[in-house]
This record gives structure tokens, sequence and C-alpha cells, in this order.
């Protein structure tokens, strides 16, 4: 890719596929649109490293004892970031930094305040119009997923026999998915807890759903359903002892099919963190995550409409085929994957500590950082503008939010 400035014209045509009016683009993939009819089909994303900037919501503590600052977890098409804070007294709370650079602080009514046991208000994901979706600790340190609307009004997600869960991804639809304990499984605590995934549709029905033959399912932060009603995430397949586990990722269909998928290479023992581990699926139905190996590193992998999986690593030293003794590279960790293929996340440099990258859909990377020495950072999500947010720690281990622009 030839690096270069391009300037976005607005292309008055529909995207291919999606409709001969604006309405009807709008009406079956409105993200898409938004990105698409801004930037025009044909424009190149991520010419240059972008322009990284940081930040701190109000009430933001700046103890790195205790992990203490500004998470930056989601961003949408209107450029509008959801993330939580942890504050002076380790409690959280969830926030929305508006695209003109003001603050929404919010917390579920019902959360505790006690900080020590992680009380408060937690923040997973958003989708086009603000809606959050996340879980808040109440003062009998019981998790609840919730859902906070556009307009500021809180909806608890009901589900029965709920003995705690986490609120993960909502679309455009405001359809929303998690994962949760059933108080009445039986738990092979603290080796092995049997998480659920489910699903609330828009109109308040909750439906449980597990992958065929899973004793654990997980559901992702962000990018877990798209606006097409489509699931990702991995499950466990143990043996009945428990002592044997292999992970595996999956795509729920909206008709409530399954299809399994496993990246060459990954390993096979769940309980070293090996396995396959989507993380984000676009509206086209394009999957992006990672897969650990037998040695314990992680690899990025993008699976396209057509179920083949493409596997990618960012190159360093550590990845050569005579890397240094001394290497300390953990892997490469996608995160999320925008409507045009862009692919964001983290990975493990030469100096062991986290990076940021992105890969475009021709399979070009790029790194970046915030320009400050000593700081990690962790990519989060990507929008269909291609703008980045996340997170950093600074050198005391103190956490603050950053988006990254790109140019």
């Amino acid at each position: 890719m030839k690096t270069r400035n391009r300037t976005a014209k607005l292309n008055l045509s529909p995207p291919a596929g999606l409709g001969t009016t604006l309405a009807e683009c709008l009406r079956r993939s409105a993200s898409t649109c938004v990105a698409l009819y801004v930037l025009g089909s044909g424009t190149v994303l991520h010419a240059a490293t972008p322009i990284v900037k940081s930040f701190n919501a109000p009430e933001a503590g700046t103890d790195g004892d205790t992990q203490q600052g500004t998470l930056g977890v989601a961003i949408n098409d209107f450029g509008t970031i959801a993330g939580e804070i942890r504050d002076s007294k380790d409690v959280r709370h969830g926030f929305l930094r508006h695209p003109d650079g003001t603050f929404t602080v919010f917390d579920h009514p019902a959360a505790g305040t006690n900080g020590a046991t992680q009380q408060g208000t937690k923040v997973q994901g958003m989708n086009l119009f603000g809606a959050v979706i996340g879980q808040y600790r109440d003062a009998n340190n019981f998790d609840h997923p919730y859902i906070r609307e556009p307009d500021g009004r809180f909806v608890t997600i009901p589900i029965p026999n709920l003995l705690g869960g986490d609120g993960s991804s909502i679309n455009l639809w405001g359809a929303a998915v998690g994962n949760f304990l059933n108080l009445t499984d039986v738990q092979n605590y603290p080796v092995l807890l049997h998480y659920h995934g489910f699903l609330r549709d828009p109109n308040g029905t909750v439906t449980v759903f597990d992958p065929p033959g899973s004793t654990d399912t997980e559901i992702p932060a962000v990018g877990a359903i798209n606006d097409e009603g489509w699931i990702t995430g991995d499950f466990w397949v143990c043996n009945k002892d428990q002592s044997a586990c292999r992970t595996h990722g999956f795509i729920r269909r909206r008709d409530g099919g399954y299809i399994s998928l496993d990246a060459e290479g990954a390993g096979s023992d769940a309980y070293s963190g090996q396995g396959t581990f989507p993380q984000s699926i676009n509206d086209l139905g394009e999957v992006v995550g990672y897969y650990v190996d037998v040695n314990d590193v992680g690899h990025g992998f993008v699976r396209d409409i057509g179920g083949a999986i493409t596997t990618f690593d960012i190159p360093t030293v550590c990845t050569t085929s005579t890397p240094p003794e001394d290497c300390a590279y953990e892997g490469t960790y996608p995160d999320s994957i925008n409507n045009l293929g862009t692919v964001a996340g983290a990975y493990y440099g030469e100096d062991g500590l986290p990076h940021g990258f992105w890969r475009t859909v021709d399979g070009s990377t790029k790194r970046f950082d915030l320009e400050q020495a000593g700081y990690s950072t962790y990519p989060s999500a990507i929008n269909d503008l291609g703008v980045i947010a996340g997170f950093v720690y600074d050198p005391n281990f103190a956490v603050h939010g950053f988006y990254a622009l790109p140019r």
C-alpha cells in the first residue's frame, strides 16, 4: 500500500450488495452504510501511522497499584467512546466520551460502592445509537447484566436462576448477548465454571444457548453480535470428569444453527489457555480472533464468509526462524474487525510489552503506540471509519483511554 493521505469523498451510490437506495442499504446494514456512504466503497484506510491521543474521564483515579484510571472499551461510527473508570476508591463507573470531548459518567442505580470487592458499573460494548451493555456488581457482590438505553434508562436483563452474569455486546437493533452462571448447575469451582450464553432480543425475550457439547460457553466483549444477529465466541468441550478440555470457536447463526471453527495450529489444552478464540464478527459475517498454539503463543486469524481461515502474525525479530533466546514474545491478539475488513488488536514485541496494530483487508499491517516512553497499548475496538479506541498503561500502571485517528 502506498503511503499517502487520501481525502474522503462522498459516495452517493450504495455499497454493492446492500440495496439500491440509501433507505434499503440502511435497512439491511446501517453500520456499513454509515461508513461506506461517507468514505466511498473504494477508500483506502490507514495509509500512514495514526495520530494517537490519550484521555482521562472525570473522577478516574490515578493509583497504579490498583490499576485505577480510564478504560476505553468500544467506539461507534459517530466517534462516541464507551468505557469504564476506576475511581480513587477503586469503584467502577461507566462513561461515554462524546465526539466533542465531553463526558457522561453513569452508574446503574443498584450498583454497589465497595471498591475492595470490585463493585460498581462495568461496560463491555455499545451500538451505533449509543446504547451501552455491561454488568453491574451490587452490594452483595452479585453481577447482573444490563443495558443503558441512549436516553439514559437502565434495563436489567432478567435471566432465570441467575448466579451471576455479564453483558457483552449489543447490535444496532438492540439485540444483546452475554454469558451467565446458572444457579442449578454443578460448578467445578475453582477449576472450571459452567457459563452459558444468552441472547436478549429487542422485545426483551431472553434465549439461553450453548453450542453442542459445550461445558463452558464464552462470549467476548464489544463485537460478539453483528447487525444480522449472528453471534461469535468460544466454547469448551471436556471429558466426563473435566480433567481434559479443548477450546473451539463458534458462530451462532440467526436461525440458531451453529458453525464450529478451529484454526490450524491451535493447541488442544484448554487449561493452558490453548485453543481458538473468536473476538468479533462484522456485518458481512467475517470473524476475527486469535488461537494459542502448543507453545502458548497467540496468533491472529480472520475467517471469511466462505469459511476460509487466514492466520497472521505481526512480524518482530521474535517471529523469525532464528529468534534471539531472550525474546519475550507472546504473540498477536486481534480484538475487533470493522465492516471494511480492517482489524485492530495488540501484539507483544521484542520488549515483552503489548503494542497496537491494525491490519487492512489486503493483509498489510501497521503498528502504533502512544508516543510516551514506557506505555503499554491495548486496542479494543475499531469503527467503520477506521478510528480505534482502547487503553494504555503508563509506567506506574495507571490506566488511560486512547483513540487513534487514521491519516
